[in-house]
């Protein structure tokens, strides 16, 4: 029987694979990119064959590497489930949590010492897919709000957090002209994690933006933070720019657009939901009751 590779480097070429990125897979496993890149290539040494492909900033398995990566995953969610089988085994359960990256900056990360306070027995590892949840195979919970762009599948384990609140931002001081439900204005702020939100957002809310340019930027929070240094206005979800409209850093020139339980939380259809995911999902739903009111109050303030 042929020697098993180094657990370290497995676990590297797994969470590269998972996340599509060096970087993410760097910050989830706590080592740096160069580190997380040696063991990859070592891996690929050790094997004699090339597991992965490079593209820009972009990781895309190869076609062998897409077969043996089915297989370490497996492989590591029935260890996962092993060691949480054992009797008496004391420690915390780890759950996954998919969400993107400027809803964990945002709106998870300031709230999870509280999380933590309540739940110390469980123990959560963030995945975040570059375009959305879906992108991520392996989660335990997942929360999406961008009802603009897709809606759950069929058969998902759904729980409702809440009403979604879409609205263009801009500094107060940005020059933008409002004609009933039409916005003129200079530059159009993008991410190239959700292109098609803008289009969407003027269909679902009767506006109509009229931008003389756009500039894209990789993340929304880099799109969050362009428009606070008054470089234009972007769409976004009011949770995420709530502190800037409630002090006025930022203002919505045509008000905001509301999905009615828009906000969700998706337990994974692939496996049964453990009572820790659910508690997670109990624990959003807290949350998510206790910013509605604040969050409702920012809205009419800034319209």
């Amino acid at each position: 029987m042929r020697p098993l590779p180094p657990l370290s480097p497995l676990r590297a070429f797994e969470a590269t694979v998972r996340l599509g990125s060096m970087t993410r897979a760097a910050e989830e496993l706590g080592r740096t990119h160069g580190a997380i890149s040696k063991q990859i290539h070592g891996l690929e040494q050790d094997l004699g064959v090339t597991l992965v492909e490079r593209d820009g900033g972009r990781i895309a398995p190869t076609p062998a590497g897409a077969e043996f990566y089915s297989s370490v995953n497996t492989a590591f969610l029935a260890l996962e489930k092993g060691l949480a089988r054992l009797p008496g085994r004391r420690g915390t359960t780890q759950l996954r949590f998919a969400c993107g990256s400027t809803f964990a900056t945002r709106w998870l990360v300031p709230r999870l010492p509280r999380f933590y306070e309540q739940h110390p027995g469980i123990s959560i590892s963030l995945s975040m897919g570059r375009h959305s949840i879906m992108e991520v195979d392996d989660f335990d919970v997942g929360t999406t709000w961008d009802r603009l762009r897709y809606d759950p599948a069929p058969g998902d384990h759904v729980v409702v957090l809440g009403d979604v609140n879409f609205a263009i931002v801009c500094r107060p001081d940005y020059v933008h002209r409002v004609d009933g439900n039409r916005l003129d204005f200079e530059t159009l702020l993008v991410s190239d994690t959700a292109v098609s939100s803008t289009p969407a957002y003027e269909r679902r809310a009767g506006v109509e933006l009229r931008p003389a340019r756009t500039m894209t930027f990789p993340h929304m929070h880099l799109c969050i933070e362009a428009a606070l240094g008054g470089l234009g206005a972007t769409l976004a979800e009011a949770r995420l720019v709530q502190d800037e409209l409630a002090d006025g850093r930022l203002v919505a020139p045509l008000g905001i657009y509301n999905i009615p339980n828009g906000f969700l939380a998706i337990l994974n259809k692939n496996r049964p939901p453990s009572s820790a995911a659910k508690r997670l999902a109990r624990w959003l739903q807290q949350e998510a009751a206790a910013d509605a009111a604040s969050a409702s109050r920012t809205a009419h303030s800034s319209t």
